[in-house]
């Protein structure tokens, strides 16, 4: 028999990886493991360490930068009004596992297709630029 708190529990930790992908993944996976294991072990403090180090690597600079950081932001206000407030402060391996879960999950679902995209246009754009002739 379940106990109660555990499907909140196991949806939030679901929604915390669908942020972690959010906030780890810049075209391409490359996961941040040490901001990755804090949000899945330590949810309360591993969100906000999660969020300050987004801010840090995508600096709020024109173009691509700004609009990735605009996003990111937009998409983690929507799956935060899911949460539970306040967060659990500490979760065992148990009831981790929904937050790879949904780390997955949102790479395969959401994620990945914008990074292909991404990838087409930068080969389309290389493409252009070897084809120049050397001398133009």
């Amino acid at each position: 028999m379940q106990h109660h708190s555990e499907p909140p529990m196991a949806e939030a930790m679901y929604i915390l990886g669908q942020i972690g992908a959010i906030i780890c993944h810049e075209r391409g996976p490359r996961p941040q493991t040490a901001v990755l294991t804090k949000m899945a072990s330590r949810p309360a403090e591993g969100f906000s360490v999660a969020v300050a180090r987004m801010n840090e690597m995508c600096a709020p600079k024109r173009g691509y930068r700004r609009t990735l950081l605009q996003w990111k932001h937009r998409e983690i206000r929507r799956l935060s009004r899911m949460l539970p407030d306040p967060l659990p402060t500490a979760a065992s391996a148990h009831t981790q596992m929904p937050f790879w879960a949904g780390y997955c999950q949102y790479w395969e679902d959401v994620l990945k297709e914008h990074v292909r995209r991404d990838i087409e246009r930068l080969s389309v754009q290389l493409d252009a630029i070897q084809r120049r002739p050397a001398d133009a």
